[in-house]
């Protein structure tokens, strides 16, 4: 500029300067929540860490005259534990968290003619989950069945019977039959919803 009997020639322009931020700092084990490609000056940024890890810092970074505040970390917690683990023909009775505390108890419960098999509840130590429960079948034995083999069960006359896996079941040859597999098929056990049935055959003579 030059000094003018009528002041500073030319007289001084002011720019407006891009004060947007682009590419939020990347944070190791963490996302970005609604991502975008451009922040206007003040916008803020919130990271979220994946997993098990938790977050070290604050959990916004915020755009300042085109520049990013400082990034926050995603350290590992040890003892937290993931998901809980799932069971076939069962559920988890427990509030479902993508992360557990330490030591934090998980509880499990079969659908209807299932039978839960193992501890109901499940607890996580040291960033793992132990071993959960299963769910086995029950069996069930219908009058339809016994008909068919000639045979009726020993200590009850109902015409249906839900044993557990391993249960111990009895049977008899009906009136007017006698045995045809051996004596010892006549005292079975439920096997995960099956059932080996013993077999009589009418008498002769």
């Amino acid at each position: 500029m030059t000094c003018t009997e009528k002041g500073w020639y030319p007289p001084p322009i002011c720019v407006r300067v891009d004060v947007s931020c682009v590419n939020p700092p990347r944070v190791k084990n963490a996302v970005i929540q609604s991502e975008r490609p451009r922040y206007q000056n003040g916008e803020r940024v919130r990271y979220e860490c994946i997993g098990t890890y938790d977050i070290l810092g604050d959990v916004d970074v915020t755009c300042l005259n085109g520049t990013w505040t400082k990034a926050p970390q995603c350290k590992d917690s040890p003892g937290k534990c993931g998901p809980s683990p799932t069971i076939d023909n069962g559920g988890i009775t427990s509030l479902l968290t993508p992360v557990y505390p330490l030591r934090s108890i998980v509880g499990y419960q079969c659908q209807a003619y299932y039978e839960l098999q193992g501890n109901r509840n499940n607890v996580g130590e040291n960033g793992e989950w132990a071993e959960p429960p299963k769910c086995l079948e029950t069996c069930e034995i219908s009058e339809e069945m016994m008909k068919k083999h000639n045979i009726q069960l020993k200590w009850t006359t109902s015409k249906k019977l839900y044993s557990k896996t391993q249960d111990h079941i009895e049977f008899i040859c009906k009136r007017g039959y006698h045995p045809v597999t051996p004596y010892r098929t006549f005292r079975t056990a439920c096997q995960e919803g099956k059932v080996v049935y013993p077999r009589c055959g009418q008498n002769t003579g």
